[in-house]
């Protein structure tokens, strides 16, 4: 029988970042991020609610978890880079954090918008699908131009992307943008503050799912075990997607009707007593 071992690959630290690529990533992310900032202030200033400036905060913010999913999933930025932070020994430049604030602030407030205002499941399907374009649409560039790269035995990589993370960031997005619109009574008032932690909670927890794949990634397990793990990662995502969407649509509640039902003819039955 053989068993495996920790066989935590090592990241190329050798890698350069070439300068010309991130200067044009950075400000293409900046512009973005820049139009995403006016929407959000025109559109507190039509409605009164600072939730879509509150949501590019909380972008922000989950870009604290890079550093950690960085490690799990063996990707890698050279250190030489215009850096916005440090952890776990590694570097997260500054166009990663704006990308957070696109993918993880704008892109799930824009969902949780669609969800507000009635998008059907296929419709928030097809929204899911926009967004994984988007995400290899700037992944698979930057990865030819060696911004950073997917080290070790990455199963089912694609022009160096492995697919498996267009559902961990899609799951992640999404989840997000549910827990905003489902619970929406809740952050109302001071707690509307609590929405800039909503999408770091979210996006760290979807990776429960990933941890199949994480998992297998740091052992020295041969291809076909890794190519297992990873589908059935990005099988339990596209469930737990699916799942969202009908959450966030209103096609699951997030209580039984019975239960609802139930507990209102008690409180009829012992008001009739009374």
């Amino acid at each position: 029988m053989t068993n495996s071992v920790l066989a935590i690959a090592q990241p190329p630290w050798e890698m350069t970042t070439p300068s010309t690529a991130q200067t044009i990533i950075t400000l293409v992310l900046a512009v973005v991020v820049a139009a995403f900032v006016v929407a959000a202030l025109i559109d507190w200033r039509r409605s009164g609610s600072p939730a879509f400036l509150l949501m590019l905060v909380s972008g922000y913010v989950c870009s604290f978890n890079e550093a950690t999913v960085d490690v799990l999933g063996h990707c890698f930025f050279p250190v030489d880079g215009v850096i916005a932070y440090t952890a776990f020994g590694r570097p997260i430049p500054v166009w990663v954090v704006l990308a957070y604030v696109v993918f993880f602030g704008g892109l799930s407030y824009l969902m949780a918008l669609a969800f507000k205002h009635g998008a059907s499941h296929r419709a928030m399907w097809c929204g899911i699908a926009v967004f994984g374009v988007l995400n290899v649409l700037l992944e698979i560039p930057m990865l030819r131009a060696g911004l950073y790269v997917y080290y070790g035995n990455q199963p089912f990589a694609i022009g160096g992307f492995p697919v498996s993370w267009l559902v961990i960031n899609s799951l992640g997005s999404l989840f997000g943008a549910v827990v905003i619109v489902r619970l929406a009574w809740f952050f109302t008032g001071a707690r509307q503050l609590l929405v800039v932690f909503v999408p770091f909670a979210t996006y760290m927890a979807s990776w429960v799912l990933a941890m199949p794949h994480f998992a297998i990634t740091n052992t020295d397990m041969p291809t076909g075990v890794r190519m297992a793990a990873a589908l059935l990662s990005m099988a339990l995502g596209l469930i737990a997607i699916d799942g969202l969407i009908r959450i966030g649509t209103g096609q699951w509640r997030l209580l039984p009707p019975q239960l609802a039902d139930t507990a209102t003819e008690n409180r009829t039955h012992a008001y009739s007593h009374s």
